[in-house]
């Protein structure tokens, strides 16, 4: 599989926009060309759970003529799209990675999904996910390749995997995803591409399967933080933010909780980076942040209980045998969970909150390594036990932006020390979106230049 090979290799969505207009390329063209690529390498990857080649053609054709007539969409006009199987799109099916029968549970679509058309975006189909996006591997259904070992099946992350291996071997101009305690930046990180976890509210979430409504946030994957920035601005129907000299920027880093675990390659890639930037200008100070730790209370209390609310105890009760038992065991830990604990862990989360926020005023960005470790063999976690594990260790630095209440993105870095990805995570305060975006991209070029003996 050679990742050159798509006809979106090397193109930011701004050149593409820039060939679309030029009548150089069209949006049947491009997306025909996905359509061929997502049938040669869909039997080794496993990322799509349903493409819809015949409506993503018509689509195409439609937004071929409406340029055609003098009608420009948008930056996003006919760039192909893969989206997660929690976002309900009409004429598609959504199973939420499950075999349990939810269609009384599954919204209609809703306005994101329809943001996406209105831009121009044709939809090429559905990516795998994670029964009930809980966790990163399931044992009973496996889990999409990751590009960046064609000999070795290695843990891609979760539970916007599919988007993310859809996204690392370019079977798309850009894809979706949903965020709840890490479910972009983590694949992201370990398929080696860009992904950003919006504020809560930015982008509706209405007409996506809920998790944890007080956590879920619309994510995307793109080739880099800048084509990030594009789609989000686009969205917004605004204009970007103008990325900051290195010597605007303040960010912070802890020794608390983020730097813990850490695999030699990716503690090797974040001092790198970190050297980097420091050495391009930025500042970077020290603050501490034991709190993180208590994602292991709070968020792992609050998360299952609401997907427990939400499905009902009687259909779980029912077909619990249906249910893969790294989620089930997920959601047994809180199935009786007391409603004053419940109240209790709800109301430390809002106090938490508040406290980084206040702590991170005056710093641009809270800088750290996105997951602690490089993607590993999927041999390696065949239990249940295993499974648990790693999906605590994984998310381990991803979480507390959840907990937080923050927006996040992963940039790649494995080029700084690694032979396999490794991917750096900024956070934000809530509402900060296109700041962060705007901040990333400064630090994805200053990565870009570093020079590592």
């Amino acid at each position: 599989m050679n990742v050159s090979d798509s006809p979106l290799f090397g193109q930011t969505l701004a050149d593409f926009g820039a060939a679309f207009r030029a009548g150089e390329l069209t949006s049947v063209d491009v997306t025909r060309a996905m359509l061929e690529r997502i049938a040669q390498l869909e039997p080794k990857l496993h990322a799509f759970t349903y493409v819809d080649e015949k409506n993503a053609l018509a689509h195409a054709a439609t937004i071929d003529a409406l340029w055609a007539s003098g009608q420009d969409l948008g930056p996003l006009m006919g760039v192909p799209v893969a989206v997660k199987d929690i976002f309900t799109i009409e004429g598609m099916p959504t199973h939420v990675g499950s075999r349990l029968a939810l269609d009384d549970l599954i919204p209609p679509q809703g306005p994101f999904i329809t943001s996406l058309q209105q831009a121009g975006c044709v939809l090429l189909g559905k990516t795998v996910v994670t029964e009930f996006c809980l966790g990163g591997v399931n044992l009973t259904h496996p889990i999409p390749w990751n590009p960046c070992d064609l000999d070795t099946p290695r843990m891609t992350g979760g539970s916007s995997h599919g988007s993310a291996v859809a996204m690392a071997a370019a079977l798309a101009g850009f894809t979706i995803g949903g965020d709840t305690g890490g479910s972009v930046r983590w694949p992201a990180a370990l398929c080696g591409v860009t992904g950003f976890k919006s504020s809560v509210g930015l982008w509706s979430t209405e007409g996506v399967f809920p998790l944890s409504p007080q956590f879920d946030t619309v994510g995307i994957f793109t080739a880099s933080a800048h084509d990030a920035a594009i789609v989000e601005a686009a969205l917004r129907q605004g204009p970007m933010r103008t990325p900051p000299l290195a010597d605007g920027i303040t960010l912070a880093i802890s020794k608390d909780h983020f730097m813990e675990n850490l695999d030699a390659e990716v503690a090797k890639c974040f001092e790198q980076a970190i050297a980097g930037l420091r050495s391009a200008g930025v500042c970077i100070v020290e603050v501490p942040m034991v709190e993180a730790a208590e994602i292991d209370e709070v968020f792992a209390g609050i998360v299952p209980a609401d997907l427990i609310s939400f499905l009902g105890r009687e259909r779980l009760n029912t077909n619990w045998s249906l249910i893969d038992p790294v989620a089930a065991s997920r959601i047994e830990k809180a199935f009786d969970m007391p409603v004053e604990l419940y109240a209790k862990l709800v109301a430390r989360q809002k106090v938490l909150e508040k406290m980084m926020a206040e702590r991170l005023k005056g710093i641009d960005a809270f800088l750290s390594p996105t997951i602690p470790v490089v993607p590993k063999p999927c041999a390696d976690f065949k239990t249940v036990e295993s499974a648990s594990a790693w999906n605590k260790l994984a998310t381990q630095n991803t979480r507390p932006a959840n907990l937080f209440n923050q927006c996040a993105i992963s940039l790649p870095m494995q080029h700084l020390g690694s032979s396999l990805p490794v991917g750096l995570q900024l956070s934000s305060t809530a509402g900060s979106d296109d700041a962060l975006l705007a901040i990333a991209r400064t630090v994805q070029d200053i990565l870009s230049k570093i020079e590592v003996p």
